[in-house]
Order: C-alpha cells, then structure tokens, then sequence
C-alpha cells in the first residue's frame, strides 16, 4: 500500500482492500464453522459413548437339544437376576457369577438381585407368580426378556416366539387395529376371536369406527381397563408358545377380569392360549387355584413353587415365610369355589356381535381419527408475521433506533473509504477537506500521521456504531424468543385436556426444541445480518450512482433480475423450511414413543419394523433439508453472475469515460470496490433474507401456540370468592351432570346425580369404560361440564377458579389411576413445596407400609427416584402417592384405582389406614376389588355414564338382580358369600 516514498498509492491500496473484502466475509464464517464443528464433535463423542455403554437385549437364552423337552415352553435354572441402580455402574453379564451358596446376596451394593430362581412350564400351563410389593415379581419377567443382566451360570430357555403384556398398558398412537396386529397380518378370524376372548366387542361398538378407532397418545382416549384389554388383545394375536403377563387382571372389573381370565387359560376346547406357556404376575389371589403352578416370592427370593394343592399343606422353616404364606392361603379360602361364578349379563359372550366391531369403510374409518393434522402454511410468510416479531423485538422504537444505528454504522464506512480515497489523490499534491486543508503526503511523517490520525478516530467512531447496532439487534432478538416462549409456556400449561388428547407430543416437543432455536439463534442472528445487508446494497448503491451517475441504469437492470430470482426462490425455499420443521415432529413422536415401549417392542422382537418406522421419518426430514440446500446452491450462482455483470460494468465505465467523469484515480478504485462489494452484497442480502423467511416460519408455528384455545380462569372472581376455610366438611354433591370429552364424541357423563356427606365414603364399580374415571375428570375440571352442577360444601365449582378447584391446600387430592412421580428424591416427591417435617413424612410412608420405612429410618427419604419412578414398582408408586395424599390432609380425596398394582394384604393394611386416618375426609374410590370396598358407607354403581345403582352395600345386595349383586356373583360363590357377610 505504501510505496518506497512513504506515500499511500492509489494502485496498491484499492487493489488490497479489494481483497481484503473479498476475504472478510469468509474469515467472519469461519468463527461460526469452527463453532459447529466443535459442537458436532461433541455430539459424536455423545454418541460414541452411548453407543458403547452396556444395553440392549441380553441373550441369556439357551437351548441344549441334549436336554431340552419338547414339551417344555419355559424353563430357568439356577436364575439370578440383577436390577443395577442408573447412578452406579456394577456388573455386567460376564462378570456376575454366583454359585448356589452364594445366591440371594448382593452382587452390587444399592441394586436390587433376584436369586434362586428354579422352574420351568410346559406347553397349556399357566404359571402364577405372585408375592408382595417390591418381592421381584415384574423383576422375573425382566430377567425372562432378557432386559435386566443375568449370573453367568444361569440359563433360561425359552421355545419359539414369546409375547409380553405389562403392568401398564403399551399403546401406540394409532386404531385399535394396528395396536393389536402390531405389524402382523391381519387373519379376520383369529382376530375376531381374540376381541371376543379379551371382551373388546361392546366397547368397540360404542366407539364411532370400531377397531379403525384412534386411540390417542398413550391411550388417552381409553379407560385404563380398555388399555390393558388392547395390550392383552394384542399378546394373545401373536399366536404366542410363551406368553408373559404382568398384572393384567388389576385393572378390569371383577366380571370382566373373569371373562377374560376364563377365554384365555381356562377353555380346553377353544382358548386362545391352548398350547403356549403362561407366566402370569397377579395380586389376584382367587385365581392361584385354577392355574398349574404358583411360584411365591419374598424380597428377592422364592419361598414356595409348586401346587395349589401343595401350597395349602406346605410349612416353611421360616417364621416370616410362615406368616405370609399363612395369609395368603387365608385369602385364598375366601375365593374358593370361583370356578362356579356367574358371569354377568352384560359381559357374556358376544358371539354374533364381532363382526359389527369391525370396521371395513373408509368413511367410518374416518370418524375414528381424532389425532389433529399438523398445519402448515404455503407460500411466503404474510406480512404480519414480520410485523410481530418487530413488535415483540420493541415495536417502533426497536426500529428507529436500529436504522439510526445501521445508519450512522454504514455511514462511517464509507467515509472511511472516501478518507482512503482522499489520502490517495494527496501523492503530488495537497487537499483541502471540509475546508480544512491537508498537505502534500512528500511532506513527510508528520503528514502521514495527520491522515493516520483521522483514520484512526473515523474507525473509533465506526466501531462504537458496530458494537451499538450489534447489541441492539441481538438485544431485539432475545426479547422476541423471551416473550414468545413465555406465551407459548403459559398457552400449553392453560391449554384443555381436548388438546394434549388430539396433539402428539413429538409436535409440542418440536415448537420447544426446533421452533424456538430456531428464534432463539438462527432468526434473531440472520435478522441482523439481513439489516446489515441492507444498509450494505443502501450504501454501495449511493456511493456508485454519486460518482458515476450511469451506474443507476446498470443497477436499475440488475436488481429487477434479483428480484425476479428472489421471487422464484423464497416460494420454493420457504416451503421446503416449513416442511423440514413440521416433518421433525414425527422423529420426536416415534423416539418417545419406542422409549416408552421399548420392552413390548423387544419382547414382540419388533426392533426392525419400528427402527425401519423411524427411519422412514428421518428420510422424510432429510429430503426435505436436502432440497432446501439444493436451492440455496442454485440461488448462489445466478448472484455470482450478477455481481459479475456489475464490476464488469464499472470497469467500464471507468475505462470508457474517466475523462469526461473526472474521477481521480481514488474514486476510480473506491467505486471499482463497492461494484465488486455489490456480489457479496447482494449474496448475503438474498441468503439472510432466505435464512430469515425459512425461520420466520418458526414464528408461525410458535405463534399459533399462542391463539391456543384455553382453560376458564385460574383466579377466583371477587363475587365467588369463597373463605380461606373452605372447604370445611367435603361435602360432595353431582347434580344431573353431563360432559363430553369433545364436542363431536358422545356424552361420558349422562345426566349423573348423587351426594356425598361429610366424612362418607363412597365406592365407585362398574365395567371398565363405564365412566368411573370421567367422574374425576369432571370434579377436576379438566373438562368442562356440558350441563348440571358439581358442588363441594354447597359452592358451585363452576364459579371458582381452577387454582382454587385443583390446587387449595387442604380441600381435594386425588390418587390417578397411573401413579405420577418426578425425579428427584423421595423427600422432594412427597413434599414438593418443603412445608412438612421429617417425622410426618416417615410416618406417611411407614402408614402406607412402603418397602424399607420405619419411623426410625429417616434416610429413606433421600432415596433416589428416577424420572416416571422408573426405578420402582407399580405398588411402590402408588404407595409413595398415597404418602403424599396423607400429608396433604384433604376434605375430599380420590381414590382412582389407587392400590390396583399392591398385593392383597397391603391392600388390607392400605384400606385399614385409610379407615383410620381419613374418618374425617370425604372418600371417593374407584374400585375393582369388590372386597376392600364392600363396607363403605355407599356404593355407585355406573353404567354407560349413568347411575345405574346407588346405595349401601347392604341395599344394594338385597336386590338379587341388581348390578352390584351381579359383580358381587361375578367373583366367586363362597367370595360372594364372604362379601356378603362382610357387608352386612
């Protein structure tokens, strides 16, 4: 730049800075590469160590022809089975060895082992393992998949194809069809066997398409005992030789537990199951006597397998095994005589029906669907999506400050190149700038300093403006992604229950992942870069046109041909970034919903078809990103020509008419510059506004969360504001209530009518799918009421806000059906806001009889609990919610099913407690074992959302051809005698 003289040239200068600009954008991509490459590495090395940890199916089948009997479909010896704790990292499958003497210790400190497991079942019979909560039932089962680590000594053989049913019901989102088949071929007349075996028929009838019904996320369009029938239906299709079953029966009423049980395991002639080896988990003590075997554990070992027959003389060395075994056969004797039960009316075979539950036209189809279609705008995004972010980034004040800033910034540059070209044109002479006059650069240093000097506060200046409108525009962004997140936050939380019902959860999940980094980084960063390139082409087209005046014409031309491209592009681009976000929610949707699953998937062996599932949905997304690149590479080289066509024509220009346009060599090379700038320009112009269109789409979908329909109000009005006493007595009142769950599906509740007294305790029976969990849904408004009242303590809970329905401390609490924990520790799970103290909590989990607590032991409450309490049993958490509910001491508590999953002498001691601790609170319980609610001061009985009987337990059985007489028929003929006498 500068010659042997010390003078800055013309020549040198222009020809570097020219350079210089033609390197700077790409040195500015380069922080943002190495910034993705290092997070991409991170990533990989995520990957590479999930990838290599221990997991996955364990093969710890075997199957020794020398051995083997054909007869036999499962079988285990020497079974030692490890459930190792998520924060320690114990055994592995190899290094686990046990020997016999060894068996029932600890291979890992904190990890849960079950040990001297010996048994094995033939084809057609049906084992029975039962035992407390926490004893390893559903631990055995794990070890039998092969999903929990094995001791190397230990073989499980297994013959042919094996199905699985757990605990809590795996639903897919899809019909009722697909759920059974699970990717096997459909065979009409097996299939209509299997919904009459498992009682699906009048169900299916109700639903609006039959079996091509839609069952919703997680099933939440199906009562708990509807699931578990659908999970069942689906075992017994696979035409199974080893079939696993984890407390199924929990969660059917008496009468349908009977049907199904019978259809399944007991029909020699047309059972389903007929052949294949059974393994079935249960707290129903009455069935032990009608199956082959009974396998009982306790804490992590067996203490009996065997018969029914040998089960009631057998007498362990044990005092403890003795006493449990004691009750258990007690238990069992008041069952006796069940094979002579009376299946209820409504449940009887169906034979003749099936074919009206199946649905084979489209159009009925159609009315079964009820999961929503994702939206997705055409076409470039309307204006008022821009003029929403600008008015969550500060509205007009963000605006004028941000162009007075852009200004002032663009400004500076350019005298900084006007200041450039000034230096140059004073070689030979002196200059004269704003009237103040600037020697001759042969003057020496002190007039190269001079020049220097004011280059060097006009930078000053410059980066002051640079820094300024960076902050600002970054500022801008971070308030647009604050302000939408919180709305979008508080949308969804306030939403109604019709919408998480009818929204998959990958498509949330994608508005709080995608969309907002989408705001958050990729918006907020390319907005300002588009404003940048803006003020840019601004100011490159002021300065060509002032020093050449022709330029306007070239440039006139080549900007229409920009905007032509531009128009060709944003369309195509646009709606190739919409359908790369909305086709991301399907991959977020499939990854929850195979986690979820992933033990009936593998048990199934499913893993390919729902991996090739998956994959169909990233081919889908990649096709999508693939093509959105493909344009943007497209767009590239028609800037490039155009840039090309603008440079040339300056050139010249120059060349032609520098005489008659009298541009010093300078200005000649300031505007060669800015023509040669304009390529750049205009290519950050187009890929910014590009960039900003696709993630404006984000926007969109961000802000139609925002218009999502929402709950009635949280806050109580001043007119309806109730005393902070209340409620006093919990005194419950349903006046001839009706609701649906949306507005297209029929009435749940029909026009339901009863009342609850201070301290009563009412029991809620009926078929699965009756209505019996609505009543709870109701009562918590998590859907409004279509018509009637529901009071508590004689105020309409209509007219009270939500916060005071759901969250005032002391007046409801309700126990769901599926047990929700969150992780943390067993203190932060029964105490969330810290408002009780250690003692009263131990004394919670010790009167609930949790596995481990004793009002000495205070340590238990920092146990771990993982996320779902994925580290303990179905009874387990049950028990730790009812702990919660004794803490909170409410008016009014809801019982859904709270003790389905425990067995049946905790159950006993459960119902004791509640009997004793709650005398003064309003009980309302939903039931399917008849016996640990026959001496409640009343029963409802409900039928197609109806009250079909309503009364004492007394009263009601005095009515031979009454519902509740029939249930209580239903469970046995020396159990029935026993319920009845215990009502009485």
């Amino acid at each position: 730049m500068v010659s042997e003289r010390h003078v800055l040239m013309a020549s040198n200068t222009f020809t570097i800075l020219m350079l210089f600009n033609m390197i700077k954008f790409p040195i500015n991509q380069a922080g943002q590469l190495l910034s993705k490459a290092s997070l991409g590495i991170q990533a990989m090395q995520r990957i590479a160590h999930f990838m290599d940890r221990e997991g996955g199916k364990v093969d710890n089948t075997s199957k020794d022809s020398s051995c083997a009997d054909d007869k036999i479909a499962l079988e285990v010896k020497n079974g030692t089975f490890l459930v190792r704790g998520s924060d320690s990292f114990c055994a592995t499958s190899s290094d686990v060895s046990t020997g016999s003497e060894e068996a029932g210790e600890t291979i890992c400190d904190g990890n849960f082992t079950l040990s001297d497991i010996n048994f094995s079942v033939a084809k057609g019979e049906v084992l029975a393992v039962v035992g407390e909560v926490a004893s390893g039932k559903s631990t055995l089962l794990q070890g039998l998949l092969g999903d929990i680590q094995t001791a190397t000594n230990t073989v499980v053989t297994k013959s042919g194809r094996v199905t699985f049913a757990g605990q809590t019901p795996f639903i897919l989102s899809c019909t009722v069809r697909e759920n059974i088949l699970f990717g096997l071929s459909f065979d009409k007349g097996r299939y209509e066997k299997v919904l009459e075996a498992c009682c699906l028929v009048p169900d299916l009838q109700m639903w609006p398409a039959g079996d091509l019904t839609e069952i919703g996320e997680r099933g939440v369009t199906m009562s708990g005992g509807q699931k578990q029938r659908v999970s069942i239906a689906r075992a017994v299709y696979a035409n199974p030789d080893v079939a696993l079953f984890d407390d199924i029966l929990s969660a059917l009423d008496s009468g349908t537990s009977q049907k199904v049980f019978r259809n399944l395991f007991e029909d020699a002639d047309n059972g389903l199951l007929n052949g294949c080896g059974v393994v079935l988990v249960t707290h129903a003590v009455h069935v032990l006597q009608r199956v082959s075997k009974i396998l009982v554990l306790d804490e992590g070992k067996p203490i009996f397998f065997g018969t029914w027959d040998a089960l009631q003389s057998y007498e362990p060395q044990n005092s403890l095994h003795k006493s449990k075994l004691h009750h258990m056969r007690s238990s069992l004797q008041s069952s006796r005589g069940e094979d002579n039960a009376e299946v209820p009316t409504d449940i009887k075979s169906a034979t003749g029906l099936v074919g009206t539950a199946i649905t084979a036209d489209d159009d009925d189809a159609i009315k079964g669907e009820i999961m929503t279609v994702e939206e997705r705008e055409h076409g470039t995004s309307a204006l008022g999506i821009w003029l929403l972010w600008f008015s969550y980034a500060g509205g007009v004040l963000f605006a004028i400050i941000q162009i007075v800033l852009m200004g002032c910034d663009r400004g500076s540059y350019v005298i900084i190149d006007w200041w450039l070209a000034s230096w140059t044109s004073a070689e030979n002479q002196s200059i004269s700038v704003l009237g103040r006059q600037f020697p001759n650069q042969m003057d020496g240093r002190p007039a190269q300093l001079q020049y220097i000097t004011v280059y060097a506060i006009i930078i000053l200046v410059m980066s002051c403006f640079l820094f300024s409108r960076t902050q600002w525009a970054i500022r801008g962004g971070v308030r647009v992604c604050e302000r939408m997140f919180s709305n979008m936050t508080h949308r969804v939380l306030h939403a109604p229950m019709s919408y998480f019902d009818t929204t998959p959860l990958g498509r949330i999940l994608n508005r709080f992942t995608y969309d907002v980094e989408q705001v958050d980084i990729t918006l907020s960063q390319f907005m300002s870069v588009l404003m940048i390139a803006c003020s840019w082409l601004t100011a490159g087209l002021v300065v060509m046109i002032t020093l050449v005046p022709y330029m306007a014409i070239i440039n006139a031309f080549v900007l229409c041909i920009y905007l032509l491209i531009l128009r060709q592009y944003r369309w195509g681009a646009t709606d190739l970034q919409r359908l790369d976000a909305v086709s991301r929610s399907p991959i977020q949707a499939s990854l929850a919903e195979g986690l979820g699953g992933s033990t009936t998937i593998r048990a199934f062996q499913k893993n390919h078809h729902f991996l090739g599932v998956f994959q169909s949905y990233i081919d889908e997304n990649s096709s999508a990103m693939l093509n959105f690149v493909s344009s943007r590479r497209w767009l590239a080289v028609r800037l490039e020509t155009l840039g090309a066509i603008v440079t040339l024509a300056a050139c010249l220009f120059i060349s032609a008419f520098n005489n008659r346009l009298g541009l010093s060599p300078g200005l000649s090379g300031l505007l060669i510059i800015w023509a040669s700038t304009l390529t750049i320009t205009l290519g950050f112009l187009i890929n910014s506004f590009s960039e900003v269109e696709a993630a404006i789409t984000s926007i969109e979908r961000m802000h139609s969360m925002e218009l999502l329909p929402q709950e009635k109000s949280m806050v109580t009005s001043e007119e309806n504001a109730v005393d902070s006493s209340w409620p006093r007595k919990g005194l419950l009142e349903f006046n001839d209530v009706a609701m649906r769950y949306r507005p297209n599906l029929p009435l749940a509740l029909d026009g339901l009518t009863f009342t609850l007294q201070h301290g009563q305790r009412c029991a809620v029976v009926g078929r699965t799918g009756a209505g019996k969990s609505t009543i709870t849904t109701a009562l918590f408004r998590l859907v409004e009421i279509e018509r009637g009242t529901i009071s508590l303590d004689g105020v309409d809970l209509s007219t009270l806000g939500l916060s005071d329905v759901r969250g005032r401390p002391n007046s409801m609490f309700i126990l769901p059906q599926d047990p929700v924990l969150f992780s943390g520790s067993i203190r932060s799970n029964l105490d969330p806001l810290s408002v009780h103290d250690n003692k009263d909590m131990v004394e919670a989990l010790t009167l609930v009889c949790f596995p481990g607590a004793n009002s000495k032991r205070t340590e238990i409450l920092q146990e771990t609990v993982e996320e779902g309490g994925a580290n303990y049993s179905s009874g387990e958490k049950q028990l730790l919610c009812l702990a919660r509910a004794m803490l909170s001491k409410p008016r009014l508590l809801v019982l859904d099913e709270a003790t389905s999953a425990v067995d049946g002498s905790t159950d006993e001691f459960v119902q004791k407690m509640l009997r004793s601790q709650f005398r003064d609170t309003t009980l309302l319980t939903i039931a399917h074992r008849l016996n640990t609610v026959i001496d409640y001061d009343t029963v409802l009985v409900i039928e197609d959302g109806k009250v079909a009987e309503l009364g004492s337990p007394k009263s009601l059985l005095e009515n031979k051809d009454g519902k509740f007489t029939a249930m209580v028929n239903a469970t046995g003929l020396e159990s029935a005698a026993a319920l009845k006498k215990m009502a009485n």
